[in-house]
């Protein structure tokens, strides 16, 4: 009897500090950009990690598990050093590395991604993907690698259009950055919030569909420098403004996707009437105009 009485004490206990845990990370301030001091000086080869946690490329890695739900194909390796890294292989590899380099140095959070032409991974099986970028010994080609921090827990996704820095420059800045990326892939599932120190970290986690071109599924691409060049970046320019060019747009939201920002030095968006029919459905027409205060 005494036990039976214990266990839903015991579980009230638990679910009311599963419950105040929730409580404090909402309470902690959301960070979504830091002045990142002089960008000049910034060693932008080894980006946001440094030097210090770059992985070793002579080192011996070993292989941990694949990961099922990406998209991408993608798994853990450990190093020498206990330290567990993400590898991501295929042609989001390099264009992933690069954006981050960007976006890290214009004061936004990043994960400490590296890329290595080869590492070598021992106790690799035969992979669902990627199979074609791993050589019989072992080598593995054309690979990014994200360091996997202990001290950071993931508490939460957020939302392009529903997030506290609706109107602010620093959430505008980001979506500039996005429009400079030619990143394509503005899905909720790519935007992390992550406990750090205290504060609730917004970050875009997931930026390898860059450095291509936008548009829909027949005629977008990613890791194309020649797509890339060729693509327009600046529609026009007026005295106060400057149009952006994006074919791409994160999926509808579920509020007013239409708003125009009317704080002074913010992005406004205008949304064509060929974009609000073919909302909810990838479409050649699909563009997204972005005005920024050049002051």
């Amino acid at each position: 009897m005494l036990v039976l009485v214990a266990l839903p004490t015991s579980f009230t206990a638990q679910k009311n500090e599963e419950n105040k845990a929730k409580g404090d990370v909402v309470d902690r301030p959301a960070v979504i950009w830091r002045d990142p001091g002089d960008i000049a000086s910034l060693n932008l080869f080894y980006g946001a990690g440094g030097k210090g946690h770059a992985p070793d490329p002579n080192a011996t890695f070993t292989f941990v598990s694949e990961d099922m739900q990406a998209t991408t194909p993608k798994f853990d390796v450990e190093d020498e050093q206990g330290i567990v890294w993400k590898v991501k292989l295929g042609e989001e590899a390099e264009a992933e590395t690069a954006a981050t380099r960007f976006l890290w140095a214009a004061g936004y959070f990043v994960d400490e991604d590296y890329y290595l032409a080869e590492i070598k991974v021992t106790g690799v099986p035969k992979l669902h993907r990627g199979e074609n970028l791993v050589s019989p010994d072992g080598t593995v080609h054309r690979a990014r690698l994200e360091r996997k921090p202990t001290a950071v827990k993931k508490v939460g996704l957020w939302d392009w259009f529903d997030n506290p820095f609706l109107g602010t420059r620093e959430l505008n800045g980001l979506r500039v950055m996005m429009s400079l990326l030619n990143n394509w892939d503005l899905a909720q599932t790519n935007n992390s919030i992550e406990d750090v120190g205290g504060d609730r970290i917004y970050l875009v986690t997931d930026v390898g569909a860059t450095f291509g071109s936008t548009g829909n599924s027949m005629t977008r691409s990613k890791s194309v420098p020649k797509d890339y060049a060729d693509s327009a970046f600046v529609e026009k320019m007026t005295p106060d403004f400057i149009d952006f060019v994006l074919h791409s747009r994160p999926p509808c939201c579920r509020r007013n996707r239409s708003a125009t920002v009317s704080a002074p030095r913010a992005i406004r968006t205008k949304t064509s009437r060929s974009t609000r029919r073919q909302c909810g459905r990838e479409s050649q027409n699909l563009a997204l105009s972005d005005q920024v205060d050049e002051s």
